[in-house]
């Protein structure tokens, strides 16, 4: 790992970058709030005469990217006459692969070593002549810097702090984060459903289907994430334990990492036994093959947990602080456990599956 990406994901650093952060934010938000005039409600009326919007979503994070990605399925298919660009990240970049946009505008980390490439980016996305632009996500200090100076004719921005320097401002406020694109795409007058969205090809599929059969040519339908992000993380010792509750159980399944839980793969392995796996480490669509050839994911509140719910994966998320309860996912064979311990998770594993049996069951006997 390059020294520069360790400091970066150290707990430490990122506690640090957040306080910086606010701080920051706390001066640029006292200086907008000065001179600026009161921001339209957000209607269908924003749309009028609107043929090329740009969708800012500049976040690193794989959950913030995928909860967003929703919103351009329902300009595609509430406003086909609309050419839909978007501003998204290099390291998310892939999540969007198959997304009927017309481009993809990516913003980089290393930009603030290289502020030429940035420079670039922004001449880019002038040359576009965006009539609208959109803040496709909760207000940062990122995409309101990249909306003031994208080009656009107009802005639509979220309710906060930085309304009033917006043209168009949406202000409703949904209490959970599934629901923020959904709510957008309402005050527009365009029909959305309240979840996230990504598009898996069925090649990725088949592809992951083979990786995923065992020596034993039997395929796993439970994965386990392992990852987590800051206090939403929960101990090697953890897993352990739901490995051999699972092992116990006869339940098959797969330990799926991330980047920065390749320290966990042996000791991981050392506790899978006949039942499970862990796959290494693999590339953004790989992963998502996987994830789709699931039938249940349990996982923290993390950015896998909000690519399952995109695919209509059912979850079991394990939460770990009252915090996560917005972000977790709502459908119907989604479920969620607060603070557990690895017996409980394995018990609402076996409880879920006899769901699903019967489930499945029921549909079979009606399509005949």
């Amino acid at each position: 790992m390059f020294p520069l990406t360790y400091l970066r994901r150290h707990t430490a650093m990122r506690r640090l970058g957040r306080r910086l952060e606010k701080t920051a934010k706390r001066w640029i938000y006292r200086a907008v709030a000065r001179g600026s005039r009161p921001a339209r409600p957000a209607t269908s009326e924003a749309l009028h005469g609107v043929r090329r919007v740009l969708l800012i979503r500049p976040n690193f994070r794989i959950g913030n990217a995928v909860i967003g990605a929703r919103l351009i399925q329902a300009f595609v298919e509430g406003r086909a006459d609309i050419e839909v660009d978007y501003l998204g990240t290099d390291t998310t970049r892939t999540l969007f692969a198959g997304m009927p946009l017309s481009r993809y505008h990516a913003l980089s980390r290393s930009m603030l070593v290289r502020p030429w490439r940035l420079a670039r980016l922004l001449v880019r996305l002038r040359r576009r002549q965006f009539d609208l632009a959109i803040q496709a996500g909760e207000n940062s200090l990122t995409s309101w810097l990249l909306m003031k100076t994208c080009g656009a004719r107009q802005r639509l921005g979220q309710r906060g702090r930085l309304e009033t320097s917006y043209d168009w401002v949406c202000h409703v406020s949904p209490s959970h984060a599934h629901e923020r694109a959904s709510s957008l795409a309402a005050s527009l007058g365009l029909a959305c459903a309240a979840r996230p969205w990504l598009v898996v090809s069925e090649h990725e599929r088949r592809a992951a289907a083979v990786r995923m059969t065992g020596l034993s040519g039997r395929q796993a339908s439970i994965g386990i994430f392992v990852g987590g992000h800051l206090d939403k993380r929960l101990p090697l010792e953890f897993w352990q334990d739901l490995l051999r509750e699972l092992e116990r159980r006869k339940t098959p399944y797969l330990v799926l990492l991330g980047p920065e839980e390749s320290a966990m793969r042996t000791p991981l392995e050392s506790g899978c036994g006949e039942f499970g796996r862990v796959l290494p480490h693999m590339p953004l669509r790989d992963f998502l093959g996987v994830l789709a050839n699931l039938e249940c994911l349990i996982t923290p509140d993390t950015g896998p947990m909000h690519m399952a719910a995109a695919l209509d994966v059912p979850v079991l998320a394990l939460l770990q602080v009252e915090k996560s309860r917005k972000f977790s996912p709502r459908g119907p064979s989604d479920s969620i456990l607060f603070q557990p311990t690895p017996s409980e998770v394995a018990e609402q594993v076996c409880t879920n599956a006899v769901f699903h049996d019967q489930q499945r069951d029921k549909a079979s006997y009606l399509a005949v």
